[in-house]
């Protein structure tokens, strides 16, 4: 066989070839991939329950900062769906529409409240949503106020406040001593 022969053969070997670079690209797309298929993937419970108890802090915050500033008192609700900030007025307690201050519902839920949603009013100073406890301690006083709802006073300083949230496997607790900010803690 001629050597002009043989040639033409040994670059079409090269061209099938992949180079480093190529490789690096392809597992680099793969690796991307990955990580955003990851990201929409559903998180368990147990992550739904840290990021509302994170979100809770900063609204406890937000909502104890404001009752304070406006001298007004402020509610916070829980309820089955979700739960929401009040303020009183001469027909009770009323929603807050201020954001970031309004109606949402539990992060682990699969039922959103309407945009009006106010919690019933129960006995009992826990409320269970979807098979999580929610359960109030502590927090000013007001004569109208339904157990479990969780008043912020007009002081800047306020009683001790504890929330939890309990499922079967899994307890948070956002707590503050009335001065400094919410902050969580977690048990198995």
């Amino acid at each position: 066989m001629p050597a002009a022969w043989r040639r033409p053969a040994a670059a079409l070997r090269r061209q099938r070839a992949f180079t480093l670079i190529e490789l690096l690209v392809t597992l680099f797309v793969m690796a991307l991939l990955t990580g955003i298929a990851a990201l929409a993937l559903p998180h368990g419970r147990d992550d739904a329950m840290r990021r509302e108890a994170q979100r809770l802090a900063a609204l406890f915050d937000a909502a104890r900062t404001m009752a304070a500033d406006g001298s007004v008192p402020l509610a916070w609700a829980p309820g089955v769906a979700g739960y929401d900030f009040l303020r009183p007025s001469p027909r009770g307690w009323t929603a807050l529409r201020v954001e970031p201050l309004t109606a949402r519902g539990w992060a682990w839920g699969e039922t959103s409240p309407a945009h009006d949603y106010v919690p019933l009013p129960r006995r009992d100073a826990a409320v269970t949503a979807d098979g999580v406890r929610i359960s109030v301690e502590g927090g000013s006083s007001a004569g109208d106020v339904p157990p479990g709802w969780l008043v912020f006073g007009t002081e800047p300083v306020s009683p001790p406040i504890r929330v939890t949230l309990r499922d079967a496997d899994h307890q948070i607790t956002i707590a503050s001593d009335g001065i400094a900010p919410f902050a969580l803690s977690s048990e198995r």
